[in-house]
């Protein structure tokens, strides 16, 4: 009997190569593993480009539904290119997707050309989506807003001011408590603001005849080149899934 059959006796045959195997077994598993990594990696720009052709179909799609064929025109490269990088860092389906939308819509359009100012894709780049909704809102009417004021004898000041009734509906925001921050933005660009509807209401302490305070009745509504903007670039109509809550 050679060795080898000695060591038979004491350890199968079969579990010598079978231990002899796992090392290099697990090298080519790891080797497999490896593999399929790197390929993940090397394969995402393809999965991604894949996934971003989809989205620009779509996104055609729909600015085609929104301009006849026979009224389509070239679209200006100053209009179009800042439309097409801006619509790369928004979701497909939040209402600041449909803002570029509708720019490149009236863009192409021949007829609705003129309404498409170069401006336009750089401010819908600086709008939140709620401050997008403010804007939905807007087109649409204006809303009272009264703050009241009181009198502050140390410095001779009417403030700080406290918003005693908002029209707005607030509850469709994701951060309601930002309204003001957002309209503050608005004004800054030209878009929207607060102004005061009438002149202040003085409040009287009528025990010493003396002002304590002011009630002031204010409007929140679009300036006039938001009109502009809300014409050519915000919906008419309201899609549930920009609603806070909805």
């Amino acid at each position: 009997m050679n060795w080898l059959e000695d060591i038979g006796k004491v350890v199968p045959i079969a579990e010598v190569y079978r231990d002899v195997a796992q090392p290099a077994a697990r090298e080519v598993g790891e080797a497999l593993g490896n593999a399929a990594k790197v390929a993940r990696f090397a394969l995402a720009p393809v999965d991604y480009l894949a996934a971003q052709h989809q989205r620009w179909k779509r996104y055609l799609e729909r600015v085609a539904e929104k301009v006849p064929e026979e009224r389509r025109v070239e679209a200006h490269p100053q209009l179009a290119g800042p439309v097409f990088a801006g619509l790369q860092y928004v979701e497909e389906t939040s209402i600041n997707a449909e803002l570029f939308l509708n720019l490149l819509a009236r863009a192409i359009d021949r007829e609705r050309v003129s309404e498409a100012h170069p401006a336009f894709a750089q401010l819908i780049t600086q709008l939140s989506p709620d401050e997008a909704l403010i804007l939905f809102h807007l087109k649409r009417r204006s809303f009272s807003f009264r703050q009241h004021a009181v009198y502050r004898q140390e410095s001779s000041t009417f403030g700080p001011r406290t918003t005693t009734h908002n029209e707005f509906p607030l509850s469709e925001l994701v951060f309601p408590g930002n309204f003001g921050l957002y309209m503050d933005h608005l004004h800054s660009l030209n878009l929207a603001g607060i102004w005061q509807d009438g002149n202040q209401e003085p409040i009287m302490n009528g025990a010493t005849s003396r002002q304590t305070g002011v009630n002031i009745k204010s409007v929140i509504a679009l300036e006039s080149f938001g009109k502009m903007f809300a014409q050519s670039c915000v919906p008419d109509d309201l899609n549930p899934h920009w609603v806070q809550g909805a």
